[in-house]
């Protein structure tokens, strides 16, 4: 069982710091040691010796809310394409989206059920075209409704390969700035690709849905100069990790569910925000650092006023 706490709504950051690397860092020693810092002292942390290795996954427009020929609200998310006007999507509520209904999305554009693949996915036909697709940003922040602002807030500075539903929230503190001040201390950082899905939708009872991933050479070549050197691997984000930690091939998707227990085989250091209660990526955190550590840590965040989840602060576990 994941460790819990209770997270008060009025912590929950509605919008990022801008700028973005003005978020709050909690600085986690595995000594049991806390310090509380700004994201872009960042690099007094490192050493020319660390490596950060950033997912570079881009997310898509990927919500959009329609109404029924009743009226009633329905909303879905975008989970696999299937071909350019078929997908397989996550429907809310579903017990309205049968086989043979039409959703409405605009004048121009409509989509009409047609199978029920699992109990919280449904595959639909689009029929037409128009740019209502919304950021997918979580339904804590603002009920799920993005804006104009989230356009840019809820994708990061590396976002290059199209495919997540989610954001890897901890790549959002960063700056270029912050990078060219990381860059001028000689600490290096290289990339990977993972496209975020279901692990960041659904609770710790389910274990997280195959996520599509792929790693350079020249990322492996890094990775592996940098444990040889003693230098340290810095994974910034959890959806980062899990893609470093399933590495045996280049390419693929990875099922790895890491929970307490779990030996890292290439992940020294992490990076990320603070998660919901009873999430797998809650669960990633209390393996690499361990339970008591944890809870110490977010009893700090929650007793100094840090923000948490998506938009809000974050950690570096040392």
């Amino acid at each position: 069982m994941t460790f819990h706490y209770d997270l008060p709504k009025d912590r929950i950051a509605q919008r990022p710091v801008y700028p973005y690397d003005r978020a709050k860092l909690l600085v986690v020693n595995r000594s049991g040691e806390l310090i509380e810092k700004v994201f872009y002292e960042l690099d007094k942390l490192l050493t020319a010796k660390d490596l950060l290795v950033f997912n570079d996954t881009k997310v898509i427009k990927a919500r959009y809310f329609g109404t029924l020929e009743s009226g009633a609200e329905v909303e879905i998310v975008l989970e696999k394409k299937l071909s350019d006007d078929r997908w397989i999507v996550f429907g809310s509520p579903m017990k309205k989206l049968k086989i043979g209904t039409m959703i409405i999305f605009s004048a121009l554009m409509s989509a009409v059920v047609e199978d029920k693949t699992d109990s919280r996915t449904v595959l639909i036909r689009f029929i037409g075209k128009d740019e209502v697709g919304t950021m997918p940003i979580p339904p804590y922040i603002r009920d799920g409704r993005g804006d104009e602002l989230d356009i840019k807030d809820y994708q990061t500075i590396f976002a290059k390969e199209e495919g997540s539903i989610a954001a890897p929230t901890a790549s959002l503190h960063f700056t270029e700035d912050l990078v060219n001040r990381l860059i001028n201390k000689g600490i290096k950082h290289t990339f990977l690709t993972l496209h975020v899905g279901t692990s960041s939708i659904f609770p710790v009872e389910d274990k997280p849905g195959s996520e599509r991933f792929l790693i350079s050479d020249e990322t492996i070549e890094l990775v592996e100069k940098t444990k040889k050197q003693g230098g340290r691997v810095i994974s910034v984000g959890t959806t980062t990790c899990r893609a470093l930690e399933s590495y045996g091939s280049k390419e693929g998707e990875t099922d790895l569910f890491i929970t307490p227990g779990y030996k890292f085989k290439y992940v020294d250091s992490l990076i990320t925000n603070f998660h919901q209660p009873g999430t797998t990526h809650l669960l990633l955190v209390e393996a690499l650092i361990g339970s008591e550590l944890l809870e110490k840590s977010y009893n700090y965040a929650l007793e100094n006023e840090f923000r948490f989840l998506s938009y809000g602060d974050g950690m570096i576990i040392l």
